[in-house]
């Protein structure tokens, strides 16, 4: 089995480093001759200069079924023609693409391309996240006082750990109203299950945000928003 990169340039070149240093067989492919010959260069691979969009290109590489085959061009058209001949013209199932339209992902999973990656989706989650923490903090600060707006993070020594939030035991008087999980938002129910370093928003009455602290970290204190 070989790893067959085409297209990109810094991504292609860290992502050929990277999987060359674990043993495999790396083929990259691109149609810029002055990188083609920095690749050579530098990396452990097999450097194909050409069009992999045309499929005499691709016969050059000996591709086989269980190949794995990342398309990074910055032309979806391309990724797409790309994609779509190692599929049906080599018969190859591990192909992944960078989809650079968040738009035309669904495209390409209708197409049989499920591992289709969009940075832009990937930036656009990650600045909501941020986004939400803000306006989070902005609605809170309007009642306090009447209300405890608590921040608090399951340590690895919790006892909420791999248990379900229904079962845990916290006072009626809280809601728990997201929680942050590595970097994505979750609005949690009964079933949601704790895990640790997750960052429970809660919404409290004064008189237990102690008890909800305890129960969750072991400690009294509860960071407040």
């Amino acid at each position: 089995m070989k790893v067959v990169i085409i297209g990109g340039e810094r991504i292609a070149y860290f992502l050929a480093k990277s999987i060359s240093s674990k043993g495999y067989r790396i083929y990259v492919v691109n149609k810029d001759a002055q990188l083609c010959e920095d690749f050579a260069r530098d990396l452990k691979a097999v450097i194909v200069h050409g069009d992999a969009s045309k499929r005499s290109v691709l016969e050059q590489l000996d591709i086989e079924e269980e190949d794995i085959i990342v398309v990074l061009t910055n032309k979806d058209k391309e990724n797409l023609i790309i994609t779509q001949l190692a599929k049906k013209i080599f018969g190859v199932k591990n192909i992944v693409t960078l989809i650079n339209n968040p738009d035309n992902i669904e495209l390409f999973n209708k197409l049989g391309i499920s591992a289709a990656v969009s940075t832009t989706t990937m930036m656009q989650r990650a600045v909501e996240n941020l986004l939400f923490g803000k306006e989070l903090e902005e609605f809170l600060s309007l009642e306090e006082g009447k209300l405890a707006f608590l921040k608090i993070e399951i340590p690895e020594n919790s006892k909420v750990i791999a248990k379900k939030l229904k079962d845990i035991g916290l006072p009626h008087d809280c809601v728990v109203g997201g929680i942050l999980r590595k970097g994505e938002v979750i609005i949690p129910h009964g079933d949601t299950i704790l895990d640790i370093g997750d960052i429970l928003f809660i919404i409290a009455v004064p008189t237990v945000q102690t008890e909800i602290a305890n129960l969750l970290t072991g400690e009294k204190d509860a960071k407040k928003i």
